[in-house]
């Protein structure tokens, strides 16, 4: 995945931006299925393919759709009142918690890993002028 990135390159959107680019290098690349792109991202990631699948239509839908079918909505009709016990708007507030989440233990995994990574520089620049001293 790539580093270019746009406004979103900071935020929230960039894992979005870096799945719909792979997803779009692989499709064109390797003439393979969205969805099997999906999947593969999914496997090298460990995220869930409908989470890497929905993140990428979200990018696709805001630079304009192209190539994409009308979405399907679900649920009933405008105007039409919800059967007792139906779940969908729950259901999807919380897929869109999941992938909120997920996405949020990815960031943190990296920080993790970088300040694992900060914490080895500090100490070999400690050691390092520990013996600048020792040696001046």
């Amino acid at each position: 995945m790539t580093d270019e990135v746009e406004d979103q390159g900071t935020g929230r959107g960039r894992i979005g931006l870096e799945i719909y680019e792979e997803v779009e290098r692989m499709t064109a690349e390797g003439g393979i299925s969205r969805t099997e792109a999906f999947q593969r991202i999914s496997d090298s990631t460990g995220r869930r393919p409908g989470t890497v699948a929905a993140n990428y239509y979200r990018i696709a839908r805001q630079r304009g759709g192209e190539g994409l079918q009308p979405r399907n909505r679900r649920g009933p009709a405008r105007g039409r009142r919800r059967r007792a016990g139906s779940g969908g708007d729950a259901d999807a507030v919380i897929q869109r918690a999941m992938g909120a989440l997920e996405e949020l233990a990815e960031v943190v995994r990296r920080q993790d890993a970088e300040l694992t990574r900060l914490r080895e520089q500090g100490e070999q620049l400690e050691k390092f002028r520990k013996w600048m001293l020792k040696n001046a």
